[in-house]
């Protein structure tokens, strides 16, 4: 059994561990839910004020990344508010830093609007399929941020080139702005130990009384 002494020093432990653990961020996820558009997810993690990493996951029944279509569908696309000058690194194979496009392009088949990078799927047609996630990260030593991804005119955030268990392929995108995880902000944490010093205190007084 805890005494009130022992309490209080597991109490002031956890203020410790909450003050320090500064790091954590919250990630944002955009989701392809909306009708006729799916079924690839994007999720945004911030290593740094200068780096982002990007995982995109198949869902719903879309089994792999092809490269398809006679006319331009880019494997992965994205926009950047601006469209600042980046690098992308930490590609995930199979593919390559050769797949990497720092251009804009158009889409059809649907047409989805103009984007400001793409990554294309490495293999031409259906039989160069691969199930991902595809992971990378973007580099902007300027910056960047969530609020940095934006919608293109046409109102798509992202874009790909994905195939169905049943063999059908077709370009997609996401339209949903995105939602932030449930992993606490630094701000949170010191709030939480804020709150935990205050309840150390007040049993310190009691021990002191």
């Amino acid at each position: 059994m805890l005494t009130k002494k022992s309490l209080f020093h597991v109490c002031l432990a956890f203020a410790v561990v909450a003050l320090t653990a500064t790091s954590a961020k919250a990630d944002s996820l955009f989701t392809g839910s909306q009708a006729g558009m799916c079924c690839f997810d994007v999720n945004l993690h911030q290593v740094d004020s200068n780096n982002m990493q990007v995982t995109v996951s198949l869902t719903n029944g879309a089994q792999y990344f092809v490269n398809t279509g006679s006319g331009n569908h880019p494997g992965f696309a994205f926009n950047l508010d601006g469209a600042p000058t980046i690098s992308i690194s930490g590609l995930s194979s199979p593919w390559t830093a050769g797949d990497v496009n720092l251009t804009s392009t158009g889409t059809n088949g649907p047409a989805l609007g103009t984007f400001n990078y793409f990554i294309d799927n490495p293999g031409n047609g259906a039989s160069a399929h691969n199930d991902g996630p595809l992971v990378f990260t973007i580099t902007n030593t300027l910056g960047i941020d969530y609020d940095d991804f934006v919608a293109n005119g046409s109102g798509y955030y992202f874009a790909a080139d994905i195939m169905n268990s049943a063999g059908r392929t077709g370009e997609s995108a996401i339209s949903d702005p995105g939602t932030i995880s449930s992993v606490p902000e630094p701000s949170s944490l010191i709030l939480l130990g804020t709150g935990i010093l205050g309840a150390a205190g007040a049993i310190r007084r009691r021990l002191a009384a």
